[in-house]
């Protein structure tokens, strides 16, 4: 089955290279990998592009069946390997940053420490990758906002948990900071990081202006180690506000800050069929009146 998951990580990762990276494996090896069970098949799995690959309409056939037996086989040994006493229950939960990084934490560790026989695995990553793995059974739950991409091909629960506006944010020594008032103009004069979501996200107006983008960055964690004692600015949302001010990254006076966006779990009910899963669940149900999420209105920094 090694090889298997490894096509549909090539496919899920649209890249030989990005996916050996996340494998933890050498390139060549993984292209040997993937030329061999192409031989197994006698037919090409992938169409090789610029970009990098795309999977073939062979390669689409083995896709669509083999994301559905590799998470029913993984479940099939955590169960037996539970009622053997060999291996703990486990919940597979997938986010975006907000949920990685600010909202689950506390709660994981508290589950942790009233459930002692199951083991919480998070993943942090894009929209697309939660919409896949769910859609794959890959995932129990999913913590995030619902796109419409998720309604249109499944029947998914969705609770709303939190809700989060769009602030714009800098380091503490950045001259806009300090400014009673930002506008537009301030803000289109900037250079801007990306932290691994589209360009064009941003608040109010400036969602749909063109700003000058200096740096592109996979993860929100990078991003904020690049912004501290640099000019560079970021959109993201206002559940960072606590997080970012431990960097040193303040958010700015700019007051459009567009559409409130409700965010919170998403799993399909049969999810809830397992103990652990409902449990945690609960559990970040009853944390989140706990989660001070900061009001939509911006105060002058101390």
């Amino acid at each position: 089955m090694r090889e298997l998951r490894q096509f549909v990580e090539v496919a899920n990762q649209r890249s030989i290279s990005r996916a050996a990276k996340k494998l933890n494996i050498s390139q060549p090896a993984l292209s040997r990998a993937i030329r061999q069970l192409e031989d197994s098949y006698g037919v090409p799995l992938f169409n090789r592009t610029g970009a990098g690959v795309e999977l073939s309409v062979y390669g689409s056939a083995l896709y669509s069946r083999a994301v559905r037996i590799l998470p029913a086989l993984d479940e099939a040994k955590e169960e037996i390997e539970h009622l053997q006493g060999r291996a703990k229950a486990v919940i597979r939960v997938a986010t975006g940053d907000l949920w990685g990084l600010v909202i689950l934490p506390g709660i994981i560790k508290a589950f942790s420490r009233t459930h002692p026989g199951v083991v919480v695995h998070v993943e942090i990553a894009d929209d697309g990758t939660r919409f896949e793995g769910m859609r794959h059974g890959v995932y129990d739950l999913v913590f995030g906002t619902l796109s419409y991409k998720y309604e249109a091909v499944m029947q998914v629960e969705f609770e709303t948990l939190a809700r989060q506006a769009t602030y714009i944010y800098c380091d503490k020594d950045h001259h806009l900071v300090k400014a009673a008032a930002v506008t537009l103009d301030d803000l289109l004069r900037q250079r801007w990081i990306s932290p691994g979501y589209g360009d064009d996200e941003g608040p109010g107006q400036l969602e749909r202006q063109t700003r000058d983008f200096a740096v592109r960055v996979d993860s929100m964690l990078q991003a904020l180690l690049i912004m501290q004692a640099s000019p560079l600015v970021m959109a993201a949302s206002s559940g960072f506000e606590k997080l970012f001010d431990r960097f040193g990254i303040k958010p700015v006076m700019f007051e459009d800050h567009g559409r409130v966006q409700e965010s919170g779990a998403i799993y399909f009910p049969r999810a809830l069929e397992k103990s652990p899963v409902r449990d945690f669940l609960r559990l970040v149900r009853g944390s989140m009146p706990l989660l001070e999420l900061p009001e939509f209105s911006l105060t002058e920094s101390a």
